[in-house]
């Protein structure tokens, strides 16, 4: 009898401890995206969570944000029983400087980030409209010259973004200056070699306003450079004269210091004469004239 006692606990017991525990969440997350992945300040984007497969009860993702003053974001958001994904809202400051915001979501041990770029937003008064490249169709090694157009003139200037879309066959600076009360700007673009045909997009990229050109590359000799002369240069009293000249009159002529570094593009005056007149505090001691069509110069300054 005792025995039988003993069993019959020994079974309530082994029943006791197998019985299925309440369900508890147990999502793993996948993957987190962002929509777009690119704003202007005050915009808003879109956040994604999606699990890797549904689950029987609801699952809490928290959220967070790198820096909530650029872009805020909600401290959670619920993904619903039986669902396996669930969106949130991403707002961005509308006086905020450009920058990038990492944000991560979390659910169990298991975190996912994501970036969101924030660019200022767009001034008001003239804006980028276009870019455009002069050959749009060469040979590999050869330059092209480049040009970013706004609708009007701009009373302080603007600083253009570049990006190339095959940095390995066309490259471009990384960016452009349009001078104050211009409407245009130049640069240079330079490419490789190719083993075949290639075509290239450029960007030009001004706050949140994007303009594109693209350029044909093929195999092939180039042609010999063009010859540039400098005619004067000068430093006198914080202000700095060149004038050069080119064979080639739609070459477009940048001025650059000794050790390389970038200074300015001369102003084509036409029938191939180049010249510009900065005030600049130092004396450079001596300047580089160079091409975008492959030909240079160098010159110390006189005084």
């Amino acid at each position: 009898m005792r025995r039988l006692s003993v069993l019959a606990i020994l079974t309530t017991l082994s029943s006791v401890l197998l019985m299925p525990s309440p369900a508890a969440a147990t999502g793993i997350i996948s993957s987190l995206s962002i929509a777009p992945s690119t704003v202007r300040d005050g915009e808003t984007a879109q956040g994604t969570v999606t699990l890797a497969f549904p689950d029987t009860v609801d699952n809490t993702v928290l959220v967070f944000s790198s820096d909530p003053n650029v872009a805020a974001v909600p401290a959670s958001a619920v993904v619903p029983a039986g669902s396996s994904a669930v969106t949130f809202p991403i707002t961005t400051n509308a006086a905020a400087p450009p920058t990038i915001v990492q944000i991560t979501a979390w659910v169990g041990n298991t975190p996912r980030s994501a970036n969101l770029s924030v660019n200022a937003a767009t001034p008001p008064g003239p804006s980028l409209t276009s870019v455009s490249l002069t050959p749009s169709a060469l040979v590999g090694g050869q330059n092209a010259t480049g040009t970013v157009r706004f609708s009007a003139a701009m009373t302080q200037g603007a600083n253009v973004q570049l990006f190339s879309s095959n940095p390995a066959v066309a490259q471009v600076p990384t960016d452009t200056v349009v001078a104050a009360n211009q409407s245009t700007g130049a640069f240079n673009l330079t490419t490789s070699p190719v083993s075949s045909t290639t075509t290239v997009t450029i960007t030009a990229r001004w706050f949140g306003v994007t303009a594109t050109a693209t350029v044909t590359v093929s195999p092939g000799t180039p042609p010999a450079p063009d010859v540039v002369r400098i005619t004067k240069a000068r430093w006198k009293q914080g202000l700095l004269t060149i004038e050069a000249t080119s064979t080639n009159p739609s070459a477009i002529l940048s001025v650059y210091t000794s050790s390389g570094g970038f200074m300015f593009n001369l102003t084509n005056n036409g029938g191939g004469r180049y010249s510009d007149q900065r005030g600049w505090v130092t004396n450079p001691q001596s300047i580089t004239v160079r091409s975008n069509l492959g030909g240079s110069a160098s010159s110390p300054l006189s005084s």
